[in-house]
């Protein structure tokens, strides 16, 4: 027989998964971030050493055009940080969530089962009950 739990179980199980698949979102999201943040940082390395070059070799142009690529990448990188940031939250947020729904999972699986062994324990003690019974009629005769 079905426990009436069973579909609560059922449910809380889905809430999981999705609270699961939204975290690995979050996750993949901020790796991306951290990904770019990365890059932009190894960007601004060499974009630096070649404005060093171009000041060392008084070559304007390449000088001129090294430090505003420095300045566009510090304003990327800026907004990156910003968004890494916030990213963080939203995957503490995900997190949280996904812990609190297997929390809850537990807890109705916890249920099923304390109940279930109530239930066998009752059914023991009517089957002894039945047995103690006939016992009782048959030591009559």
């Amino acid at each position: 027989m079905k426990h009436p739990l069973d579909r609560l179980l059922r449910l809380r199980l889905l809430l999981e998964d999705v609270s699961r698949m939204e975290l690995e979102m979050r996750l993949l999201e901020l790796a991306q971030i951290e990904r770019a943040l990365a890059q932009r940082k190894e960007e601004r390395k060499i974009l630096r050493k070649q404005s060093f070059a171009g000041f060392a070799r008084a070559d304007n142009a390449i000088w001129t055009e090294a430090e505003a690529m420095h300045e566009w990448s510090e304003w990327e990188q800026g907004i990156l940080g910003r968004s890494h940031r916030k990213k963080l939250e939203e995957v503490d947020s995900a997190e949280k969530s996904y812990l609190e729904r297997r929390k809850e999972c537990l807890q109705v699986g916890r249920l099923i089962e304390a109940q279930a062994a109530a239930e066998a324990i009752e059914q023991n003690r009517r089957e002894q009950r039945e047995l103690d019974d006939w016992f009782a009629q048959h030591s009559r005769r």
